[in-house]
């Protein structure tokens, strides 16, 4: 059942099922949805509004937010961002660099686990005809927590599958004991170098951090260029201001050997290894191997219970994180297609 809200200058249409309105959110609600997304166990940074609006601004994508209420109170919401497809279609397109994007929920408080699901499911459902209502593609990747996505299929969703490794972390983990022998016979060959490590979210480290990523990203045949320079710096130096990113440096001499760039959720007390880049006459010094034990350390004394390597799917960037030795985790995808969009994007390829 569709309706109309008046709630901003332009209306916005409403979608009522099970005593659930879906709308979407005005900009001045954002502060409440960043909110339920630290309070959600599903919710991270990267579902976040100021993450989101960012990358949208960088790839040319528009943002909505689409809340689900309950009474007053929100039961759940998608940030997602979109893009009209050969002028007339919208389609939501995951940013790059956004390893998590789709729904948030909220559990209803009661010890009944039928209950709990059938809220979940009614909250589920509420997004997907509000949403699809207007966007002919849907897509999201769920976080590990979010593992009941059979409404989604119910509703001629198709499922996908993806991968990560994490670690949780305590003060009493020993590290070293956590990694292949492999890596700790890099590591020590690491700390044998003539090397410095920093811990510095200055210009010229953030700079060189992204150039080494990129760096990386051509010796993979990758064109993954997201960001211009000066907003990418003012965007994580603001980050770190807040405490949600650190940039990580090992140099050897005056040259930068290997940086990384991990993201913190505060509330969750997630680390996520978010950006990674290396020189590659260094590789075999065993100084990328032995930044990342200091990230970890890092990590560990600053109170994190756990590290997120942020994606196994790719061959050999999945071997390497397997040698560190942390749990491989899955988690799912859904997308889905409306018939109508569907038949445009295939008249549209075979005319290309």
């Amino acid at each position: 059942m569709t309706g109309w809200t008046g709630t901003c200058n332009t209306c916005e249409p409403m979608a009522k099922s099970d005593n659930l309105n879906t709308r979407y959110l005005n900009r001045d609600e954002y502060d409440l949805w960043d909110r339920f997304v630290d309070r959600s166990a599903e919710g991270t940074i990267f579902h976040k509004s100021y993450w989101l609006s960012t990358f949208a601004t960088w790839q040319h994508l528009q943002l909505r937010i689409a809340g689900c209420f309950k009474g007053d109170e929100l039961a759940g919401g998608m940030a997602f961002t979109f893009k009209r497809k050969y002028g007339m279609i919208k389609v939501m397109q995951v940013p790059l660099k956004t390893p998590f994007f789709g729904p948030v929920l909220s559990d209803t408080e009661t010890k009944y686990l039928s209950r709990t699901e059938n809220h979940r499911h009614s909250v589920i459902c509420s997004l997907i005809d509000f949403v699809m209502s207007e966007i002919g593609m849907f897509t999201a990747v769920l976080t590990p927590p979010f593992e009941d996505i059979r409404p989604f299929i119910w509703n001629g969703f198709s499922p996908g599958i993806h991968y990560t490794y994490i670690k949780e972390i305590s003060n009493d983990t020993d590290l070293l004991d956590c990694y292949d022998s492999s890596v700790r016979r890099q590591i020590k060959k690491g700390e044998q170098q003539d090397y410095t490590f920093h811990t510095d979210n200055t210009k010229d480290f953030i700079f060189k951090a992204r150039e080494l990523e990129q760096r990386s990203f051509e010796r993979q045949k990758l064109n993954l260029d997201y960001a211009s320079g000066n907003d990418f710096f003012s965007f994580i130096s603001d980050l770190a201001e807040k405490g949600n990113a650190q940039t990580y440096t090992i140099k050897q001499g005056d040259t930068a050997v290997a940086s990384q760039i991990v993201i913190f959720d505060l509330p969750k007390k997630m680390a996520y290894y978010w950006l990674a880049g290396a020189e590659k006459q260094y590789l075999s010094t065993g100084l990328n191997q032995l930044l990342l034990h200091l990230v970890l350390k890092d990590i560990q004394e600053k109170g994190f219970r756990g590290f997120d390597f942020v994606g196994a799917g790719t061959e050999s960037i999945a071997r390497y994180k397997s040698t560190f030795n942390f749990p491989l985790v899955s988690m799912h995808s859904v997308t889905r297609t409306r018939g109508v969009t569907r038949l445009l994007l295939q008249i549209k390829e075979m005319i290309r």
